[in-house]
């Protein structure tokens, strides 16, 4: 079978790209599979070595965002060229019609759409998308009910969940004390810990405002890059908090810095179904999270919900749980909390099965 996985946004360290690079791992072991990239962004030499390892075919297009029209071009022509059996578009709105037309002009009878938000920063385009979006897509999957009840309404998807390595992600001692020694902590430090990307639907400023709040024991790991940088790192000096809150970019090792946390923080405006949350939580993470957040990703009884009209409860809860943020209680329940997450069907190697089944069906019935 021969499969392009359609990227609609940078192939980076953020939720869309865990899954397809997750997923396209797991196809690519299975011989029957062909699997291709479709990227508009460079990635590191490393990534393309790995997959190149794996067999998968890796296309870098021009700016999806910057030059639509040759983007959209380009797709066409390529999908045409490779006589793809599924065209699998991951995105978190209608604009997603622009491949999926692409892949109607190339020829591709199985156009699939893959939501994995619930709200857009762009919902007049959502809107204005919304005819082409229902003409050319033929398959619909989500991350989460609520993911595609908002953007498929009624119409029939499948659900498969955001499932990670969960061995990956036990606590270990050895990781926690190098990062926390890399960063400077003291040994009573509290570190918070928080991973996305930079940018207005997970809303960082607010952790800052939080972390104002606290005394000096409190400190914050921010993962990820976006196009908040400047603005969170000017707010940042502005409250002279330099040497408690850590903007440290993108990391390779990620489970080192759950390990090193001790509380996981998510203050996002409005989120799908978060890889983040899961990846917390098989660390035993305790998680205090946004309400506008599923209480479905509460998979562990760990996570906390709370508004963000207000930070005076984020920073109370803090102060109040501190005794339950033990790392000892954390590695002596992990087994259980292992079981947890694959019992709630977030283990990535049977997503994969799973999906994969999903899309051998879409093939044979169109």
């Amino acid at each position: 079978m021969n499969i392009l996985f359609i990227n609609t946004v940078p192939l980076d360290k953020n939720g869309i790209s865990t899954f397809i690079m997750n997923n396209s791992f797991f196809l690519s072991k299975n011989k029957n599979y062909k699997v291709s990239l479709s990227i508009f962004n460079e990635i590191s030499y490393e990534l393309k070595n790995k997959l190149k390892e794996n067999e998968i075919n890796i296309n870098i297009f021009p700016s999806r965002k910057k030059r639509p029209f040759n983007y959209f071009i380009s797709l066409a022509r390529y999908i045409k060229k490779n006589n793809f059996d599924i065209i699998y578009v991951h995105g978190n709105s209608t604009s997603m019609a622009l491949e999926l037309f692409a892949a109607y002009l190339g020829g591709c009878k199985v156009r699939v759409a893959h939501s994995h938000n619930t709200e857009t920063e762009h919902p007049l385009l959502n809107k204005i998308m919304r005819p082409a979006f229902e003409m050319f897509i033929t398959n619909r999957i989500a991350c989460s009910e609520e993911a595609g009840k908002w953007l498929y309404g009624n119409k029939k998807f499948f659900l498969i969940k955001n499932g990670i390595n969960v061995e990956n992600y036990a606590p270990r001692l050895e990781n926690r004390n190098k990062i926390r020694i890399n960063l400077g902590l003291k040994r009573e430090d509290v570190l918070l810990g928080h991973i996305g990307g930079l940018n207005y639907q997970k809303n960082q400023e607010f952790l800052i405002d939080v972390i104002k709040k606290l005394d000096n024991r409190y400190k914050l790991v921010l993962i990820g890059n976006g196009q908040d940088y400047n603005k969170l790192h000017q707010k940042i000096e502005e409250y002279n908090l330099e040497n408690r809150i850590f903007l440290i970019g993108q990391v390779e090792n990620v489970s080192e810095y759950l390990s090193a946390s001790d509380v996981f923080l998510m203050p996002s405006r409005y989120e799908g179904f978060p890889f983040a949350l899961v990846e917390a939580q098989a660390s035993g993470l305790v998680c205090l999270v946004s309400d506008t957040i599923t209480t479905n990703t509460n998979i562990t009884n760990n996570v906390h919900f709370t508004s963000i009209l207000n930070t005076d409860p984020w920073a109370n809860f803090l102060n109040k749980n501190l005794k339950n943020f033990s790392f000892d209680n954390r590695v002596r329940n992990i087994k259980i909390i292992q079981k947890m997450i694959r019992n709630a069907g977030y283990d990535s190697e049977k997503n994969g099965v799973y999906l994969s089944k999903v899309l051998e069906d879409m093939v044979l019935s169109n």
